[in-house]
C-alpha cells in the first residue's frame, strides 16, 4: 500500500489517498470512524487496485472548509476521479462514504460500473431513527459499531479519551498522543456533522432512482447506528441492486467479518461484468 498527497482543483484541496493492489481500478470511500489501511481493503487489493481517499476533514485532506453541502462533495470527488483518470470503476462505500457513494452514483451513473453500500447514511424513517452519533458515549458507540462488545476494536472506542485537552499534560509522551487523538476527533466529527447532523438526511431518496448500475446493499445483522431495515429501503429505490444481511456484525460489518463482505463484493462484480 502507498499514501500520498494529490493536489486537486488548482490546489484547493490536497488529498491524502490510499492506494494498493493490482488488477482495474476500484474506489472505496470510507466512513466516520475514517481510513485505515485494514484487512478489508488488504483482502479486496488482491484483485482489484484499490483507490481509497480520505475525506477532507480526515487525516491529511484538506479543503473542508470549501464544502457546505452534499453537492459541493459529490463535484469534489468527480473532480478528484478527473485528477485521477478514472471512469467506468466500481464504487464502495462504508456509513458516511456510502451516503457519499449513492450520491456519485446517482449523479454520473455511467462513470461507476457497480455500486455497493456498506451500512450507508442517507435516508430517513421516523419510524426507525438512526443514532445521533453526536451525542452517545464511548460505550454506548462501541456497542452500537461493534457486534462482539469484548473484541479488541469495541473495547478500543470503549475506552477511547474523554478527557479535555485542558486537562492532558503536553510535556509527555502520552499526552501528546491524547491531543492528536482529540484534535483529529474533533476535526473528523465536526466534518460528519455537516452531513449527518442533526439527521442524516440531504434529500438522497429524491435522486436515488437514477443509481442504476448493478449494486448491492451490505448490512451487519447487529447494527446499532442504522437499523438493518434501512437496507430495504435503499434497494426500493435503487433498481438494479439487492442486499444481503451478515450475522455476527454490526456497523463496522467490513471490519469484522472482512472475508465475507469482500466475496460480497466480488460476486456482484463477476455476475454483471
Amino acid at each position: 500500500m502507498n499514501e500520498r498527497l494529490i493536489s486537486v482543483r488548482n490546489g484547493d484541496f490536497e488529498v491524502d489517498l490510499m492506494e494498493g493492489g493490482s488488477g482495474d481500478p476500484l474506489l472505496f470511500l470510507h466512513g466516520v470512524t475514517g481510513l485505515e489501511w485494514t484487512p478489508f481493503l488488504e483482502q479486496l487489493s488482491a484483485s482489484h487496485t484499490v483507490i481509497a481517499p480520505r475525506t477532507p476533514g480526515f487525516g491529511e485532506s484538506t479543503g473542508t472548509g470549501r464544502l457546505d453541502d452534499i453537492h459541493d462533495v459529490v463535484f469534489f470527488y468527480l473532480d478528484l476521479l478527473d485528477e485521477l483518470g478514472l471512469s467506468e470503476l466500481p464504487l464502495v462505500g462504508h456509513s458516511l462514504g456510502g451516503m457519499f457513494a449513492a450520491e456519485l452514483a446517482a449523479a454520473q451513473p455511467n462513470r461507476f460500473s457497480h455500486i455497493v453500500l456498506i451500512s450507508p447514511f442517507g435516508l430517513w424513517d421516523d419510524a426507525n431513527p438512526t443514532i445521533d452519533l453526536f451525542s452517545v458515549s464511548r460505550p454506548e458507540l462501541a456497542s452500537f459499531l461493534y457486534a462482539d462488545p469484548e473484541s479488541k476494536a469495541a473495547v478500543a472506542v470503549a475506552t477511547a479519551p474523554e478527557t479535555r485537552m485542558t486537562e492532558v499534560d503536553p510535556d509527555t509522551e502520552d499526552g501528546v498522543e491524547t491531543i492528536t487523538y482529540l484534535v483529529e476527533r474533533a476535526k473528523s466529527m465536526s466534518t460528519a456533522a455537516k452531513y449527518l447532523w442533526p439527521i442524516p438526511n440531504r434529500g438522497l431518496a429524491k435522486r436515488l432512482h437514477r443509481v442504476r448500475q448493478p449494486g448491492l446493499v451490505i448490512w451487519g445483522e447487529s447494527d446499532g447506528i442504522i437499523p438493518s431495515v434501512y437496507g430495504e429501503h435503499f434497494v426500493k429505490h435503487m433498481r438494479n441492486s439487492t442486499i444481503q444481511i451478515v450475522r455476527d456484525s454490526a456497523h463496522m460489518v467490513l471490519d469484522e467479518q472482512p472475508g465475507e463482505v469482500v466475496e460480497l463484493v466480488e460476486g456482484l462484480i463477476a455476475r454483471s461484468s
